[in-house]
């Protein structure tokens, strides 16, 4: 079975990325390339010439069945239940690849917190020995006076 790159769903009309192999639901990422220019997946540049469609075939794997493409859908009115559909389709369109950037960039900045939180403890373990080190310095240098002292 094949999933969508972005949505994790079956995708309607399947495309595929020349330059990364991955596949995608056609119209997700046609509006993500519009408004980024670049794969969502890998962030390299993506243009729709380096879009393949996939064809879909039944079992009989016919060169007839292979040549059919869908009509085009025809235009939705905004009144209609089509229409109203269109717009929930659309919507859910932006919702997946606005989820889709809130999760690479919820990741992204695990990774930063994470390595933030390794550096802020590496540098409090340097600290406690450095002072760890002047205390014992301290110590040596007030106890040395003495030793003095007792040598004259």
């Amino acid at each position: 079975m094949m999933i969508c790159s972005i949505s994790g769903e079956v995708p309607e009309e399947p495309v595929v990325s020349k330059k990364s192999g991955l596949l995608f639901e056609k119209r997700l990422l046609e509006s993500h390339v519009m408004e980024y220019g670049k794969c969502p997946v890998t962030g390299e540049s993506l243009t729709m010439d380096d879009i393949v469609a996939v064809v879909k075939t039944n079992n009989n794997n016919t060169a007839a069945a292979a040549a059919k493409v869908r009509p085009p859908p025809r235009p939705l009115q905004a009144a209609s239940i089509p229409g109203m559909i269109g717009m929930f389709q659309a919507e859910w369109d932006a919702l997946m690849l606005s989820n889709f950037e809130l999760e690479k960039q919820l990741h992204a900045t695990k990774q930063e917190l994470s390595h933030t939180m390794y550096q802020h403890d590496a540098a409090c373990r340097v600290i406690a020995r450095l002072q760890k080190e002047r205390d014992e310095a301290r110590a040596l240098l007030t106890a040395q006076p003495e030793k003095l002292q007792k040598q004259k």
